[in-house]
């Protein structure tokens, strides 16, 4: 337990007053009534938020230690050095959050959303009968940002981990794009498939094996093939409109797609195979993709949102934080009367990112332990 700086315990909260403070907070939020969650200080440890709207909630040097806030929206929320070890927040939405000093030892980060939020030491000062006490994570814990936390396929766009210690931590699988480790202590840190475009790797100091199969910015030779790759879509564009009769059907198979950049919004892309290519975090919003081969591609942190993924394979695709808000993932009606249904087997893609896309059916995914 933490060392209690108040010179009394903290005030612990049943599971029947956390939901009258959840329940009233989620009205605040939506400008229903009620009144913003003010939980600082308080003990949560083991109780339940899974799932609930957070959004600028105050949890400062709050107890929530083994603590279930999976799914839950924390964005713009204040965890300023909270205890969160051994919590449960995998999928949980914390952009912009602020936790600073924040204690995640054993914490369940997996397929989080941390973008912005700032995850720099920190410590925090009280006054009380004794004079003024300090909570520091170095002393409490051993480090600011605990031994060993796993990150791996969060995303993590923009985040600050100025002077943290992340040692033995785990990005594998991260979206990092931005991020900052200026002064971070990353011994035993592994970035594995991590994506780290606009980070200065110099910051990291960690081996070359820590960054095996890392994404890294666009180097000059892929962005050489912009005419290239260019040319090859407008060919595939008049290939689609003439009814194959100008053009030809472009084959990007293993190309990396990123020069490319908003060439791909609204496009007719009919029929495309881009397997294996590097699309990540491209922008497909609105584009027509149906019957596509995008088996094996990395496109994690992609935008499909109101594209028309009919009959698209996207077999063993990384699709990790990739939007699909209003897609149409229905089957295709093919020409002999058969449906062809968008494949996505062996991806890993969770249940919550169709949310709000279009569907005539159950979508077989992947068994995530």
């Amino acid at each position: 337990m933490l060392k209690n700086l108040y010179g009394e315990k903290r005030a612990a909260l049943t599971q029947s007053e956390l939901n009258t403070i959840l329940a009233a907070h989620e009205r605040y939020v939506v400008y229903q009534g009620g009144m913003r969650a003010q939980l600082a200080h308080k003990n949560l440890n083991g109780l339940n938020l899974a799932n609930r709207n957070l959004t600028e909630a105050d949890f400062s040097g709050a107890s929530l230690v083994g603590a279930n806030l999976s799914g839950s929206n924390l964005e713009r929320a204040s965890l300023y050095c909270a205890d969160l070890r051994d919590c449960n927040l995998q999928s949980a939405k914390m952009a912009r959050a602020d936790l600073r000093g924040a204690s995640f030892n054993g914490a369940k980060l997996m397929h989080a959303m941390l973008d912005n939020a700032d995850l720099r030491a920190a410590m925090m000062m009280y006054v009380g009968s004794d004079g003024v006490s300090v909570v520091d994570n170095e002393r409490r814990a051993g480090h600011a940002v605990p031994l060993g936390v796993d990150f791996s396929n969060c995303s993590l766009k923009g985040v600050s981990f100025g002077n943290a210690k992340l040692d033995g931590a785990n990005f594998s699988g991260a979206i990092l794009q931005g991020a900052n480790f200026k002064g971070a202590r990353l011994t035993n840190a592994s970035f594995k498939n991590a994506v780290l475009t606009g980070v200065n790797l110099k910051d990291l100091g960690v081996p070359a094996e820590a960054l095996e199969g890392c994404i890294r910015d666009v180097t000059p030779e892929a962005a050489a093939r912009f005419d290239e790759l260019k040319a090859k879509l407008d060919a595939h564009q008049s290939w689609i409109t003439s009814g194959g009769a100008q053009g030809a059907p472009a084959n990007l198979d293993g190309e990396d797609l990123r020069p490319l950049h908003q060439l791909l919004v609204g496009r007719p892309l009919t029929g495309l195979s881009a397997r294996r290519a590097n699309g990540v975090g491209l922008d497909f919003s609105g584009s027509h993709i149906q019957a596509a081969k995008l088996d094996g591609a990395d496109l994690r942190d992609a935008n499909f949102s109101n594209a028309d993924l009919r009959g698209t394979s996207l077999r063993g695709a990384r699709l990790s934080h990739a939007r699909f808000d209003k897609a149409n993932l229905c089957s295709l009606p093919l020409a002999n009367g058969a449906m062809l249904a968008p494949n996505f087997e062996e991806t890993d893609v969770s249940e919550e990112q169709f949310f709000g896309a279009i569907r005539d059916g159950e979508i077989a995914l992947a068994e995530t332990n």
